[in-house]
């Protein structure tokens, strides 16, 4: 049993392309952003910390310590920030007997120190008001004095911060910007490499409109050998047509022999005249689709064959009009000129010639052939003003091969 799917249908192939890519282009973009925003604070903390570092040998050479513990600048710092009060930037230095010095930005406060050693020693803090400090402090021993002298110098982080957001910001627009001109690359790139595919969709409805019987136009390797399992599906197409054709014309021409002489045969027998009316019922017929078969051999394809659908129209009317003319049957052709068959001309040909008989047959006055194209396909309409048809035969006319004045 054959399942039908339902529901949405599947993604386009360029959709799922682009949306894969641009998928992927996010992430690499992300994590690429992460990691040089990630990279550009370390960098600038690591420049802050060197700085720190520097200020610290500034101050262990402008310090002296007694032998009795007593320390001493003797040289300011030289730095204004040190003397605004609360600016951020602080120095304290703890002597051996536990006396502090400290900037005058400190005022009345101090920053917690930690037990150090000779070398130096980063790490955060709080400051006075509650900032994030970097710290940068040691342990320095004098000649006279058993206790080292621990000094420190700190500076507030949001320093740091503030240029690293205008870098995040800076950052997030260059991405921003190349993942804009990356994405329009994305789409037409995938628009102009499947651009083979759209031309063989063309192509494919120009044979379907019979503009063309077979697939043309150079195609990249990856399509072309699509295009060649195509083009052979429509030359096997052709081929089954033509020898069905071929079988069609070969029975045709088998009855027709056997028809004559059994045609033959009857001469003189009893109710001959039914019979033979009946052999030629059925010569008729047979010489009618030996002819049609005959034609449609040699008009080629069934695809990629277009006919103009108004002067078929017109000559069955014209046809219609000298058969039924005692009757004066007014027989109006409303097609416009642009409107073509997609098929043999003797379908169409068939087609018209039954409809409009029909019509004719039943009509009192008037017989109209209006056609149309859209989007399903071709219309055509046969209207007369006889007594119709009613609803409950409507199906039992459209079975194979019922007639209902039979």
């Amino acid at each position: 049993m054959t399942t039908v799917a339902s529901g949405r249908p599947p993604a386009s192939l360029s959709r799922r392309l682009i949306l894969a890519a641009l998928v992927w282009l996010l992430l690499l973009l992300a994590a690429g952003g992460g990691i040089l925003a990630y990279a550009f604070r370390a960098a600038v903390e690591q420049e802050f910390s060197y700085r720190l570092d520097a200020i610290l040998k500034t101050m262990i050479a402008s310090t002296e310590v007694a032998p009795g513990g007593t320390v001493t600048m003797v040289r300011p710092m030289g730095d204004a920030r040190f003397d605004r009060i609360f600016s951020g930037w602080y120095w304290q230095i703890t002597g051996p007997d536990g006396r502090q010095l400290r900037s005058r930005s400190l005022w009345d406060s101090t920053i917690a120190t930690t037990a150090g050693g000779s070398d130096m020693e980063t790490r955060r803090a709080d400051g006075p008001n509650g900032e994030p400090l970097l710290v940068v402090e040691r342990d320095l021993h004098y000649p006279g004095n058993a206790n080292p002298v621990h000094l420190l110098v700190a500076a507030d982080l949001r320093e740091v911060g503030s240029g690293v957001r205008r870098f995040d910001l800076l950052l997030v627009a260059a991405l921003g910007l190349l993942g804009l001109g990356m994405a329009l690359a994305i789409v037409i790139q995938v628009r102009y490499g499947l651009r083979p595919l759209r031309v063989m969709a063309a192509d494919l409805e120009a044979v379907r409109h019979g503009d063309a019987t077979r697939l043309a136009g150079r195609y990249p390797p990856e399509v072309a050998p699509l295009v060649e399992a195509m083009n052979g599906v429509l030359d096997k197409d052709a081929e089954l047509i033509e020898r069905a054709r071929a079988h069609v014309g070969d029975l045709a021409h088998a009855l027709k022999t056997s028809l004559a002489v059994l045609g033959a045969e009857l001469q003189g027998t009893a109710n001959r005249a039914v019979m033979m009316d009946q052999v030629q019922v059925m010569r008729r017929l047979i010489e009618h689709h030996l002819g049609r078969a005959a034609a449609m051999a040699g008009s080629g394809r069934s695809l990629g064959v277009k006919n103009p659908i108004r002067p078929i129209a017109e000559s069955a009317a014209a046809a219609l009009r000298k058969i039924y003319v005692e009757r004066g049957l007014a027989i109006e052709v409303d097609v416009a000129a642009d409107l073509f068959f997609r098929g043999p001309r003797e379908d169409l040909e068939e087609i018209l010639g039954n409809l409009m008989e029909n019509a004719c047959k039943w009509a009192r006055s008037r017989v109209r052939l209006q056609a149309r194209h859209d989007t399903s396909g071709l219309h055509l309409a046969i209207e007369d003003d006889g007594p119709g048809m009613p609803d409950d035969r409507a199906t039992e006319a459209m079975r194979r091969g019922r007639r209902l004045d039979e």
